[in-house]
C-alpha cells in the first residue's frame, strides 16, 4: 500500500502495490510537480487565473530590476482597457487604476475615447461611452467629442472633423467606420461595446529586488 511523502504528499508505492495503481500513482505525482514548479516570465501576465501567493519569475532578470512577480489577490488576469479598440464577446480587460475587478465584453464593439467608471458591483453591466452626450442641432463639437443618436441604433459617434452640426439630425451610418457627415462636422461610426463585472482580478508586484 502507497504512502505519503509530508510537504508535497507525493505518492510512495509500496512493492505489494499492482503495477497499474504504481504507474497512475507516478503520474500524479509528475502532474504535482508541473504544477508547482517554477514559472519563468518576461512581464506580468494579462490572461489566466492565478492563485493569491503565485510567483512569476523574471526570465530577463537585470541589475536595479526584480526577480519576479508575486500575486497578492486571487482573481483572473487581464489586460488594461485601453480606448477605441475593437473588443469581442469574452474578451477580459482591467481599469488602468485597479479597484480589484476585472470586466467581460458581452457585447463586441470598439471601446470608446474616456475610459470607463468601473463599477464594483457583482454582474454589474454598463456601456463603453463615458462621456457621450446625445446630439444636438446647432451646437459646436470639437474633435473626439462622442454622440448618441435620439433613437438608439447600437452605435456611437466620434468627431472626426469639429465644427457646427446641422439644423436636422443627420442620417447615421450603421458601418463600423463609415462617416456621416453633419453640415460642418463629421463622425465616424462605431458599434457600443458592453461591459460586465466577472470577479476579482489578480494583483501581481514586484518583488526581489536586485542590486
Amino acid at each position: 500500500m502507497s504512502t505519503e511523502t509530508e510537504k508535497l504528499k507525493l505518492k510512495k508505492p509500496s512493492f505489494t502495490d499492482e503495477i497499474e495503481k504504481t504507474i497512475r500513482e507516478l503520474g500524479e505525482n509528475f502532474d504535482l510537480l508541473d504544477l508547482i514548479s517554477d514559472d519563468y516570465v518576461s512581464a506580468t501576465p494579462t490572461s489566466g487565473d492565478f492563485l493569491r501567493t503565485k510567483r512569476l519569475y523574471n526570465s530577463a532578470p537585470v541589475y536595479d530590476g526584480y526577480v519576479g512577480w508575486v500575486n497578492v489577490r486571487t482573481g483572473k488576469a487581464a489586460p488594461y482597457w485601453q480606448q477605441l479598440k475593437s473588443y469581442t464577446v469574452g474578451d477580459y480587460i482591467i481599469p488602468r487604476v485597479d479597484n480589484g475587478h476585472v470586466f467581460i465584453c458581452i457585447q463586441s464593439g470598439t471601446s470608446g475615447f474616456t475610459e470607463p467608471i468601473f463599477p464594483v458591483s457583482t454582474d454589474a453591466q454598463f456601456n463603453d461611452t463615458r462621456l457621450a452626450s446625445t446630439w444636438a442641432a446647432t451646437t459646436q463639437y470639437k474633435k473626439n467629442d462622442i454622440v448618441l443618436p435620439t433613437i438608439d441604433n447600437g452605435r456611437f459617434y466620434i468627431n472626426i472633423q469639429a465644427g457646427e452640426s446641422g439644423n436636422a439630425e443627420p442620417p447615421w451610418q450603421t458601418v463600423d467606420g463609415a462617416t456621416t457627415y453633419d453640415k460642418n462636422a463629421s463622425w465616424a461610426t462605431h458599434r457600443i461595446t458592453r461591459w460586465k463585472e466577472a470577479g476579482s482580478a489578480a494583483l501581481f508586484y514586484p518583488f526581489g529586488k536586485i542590486g
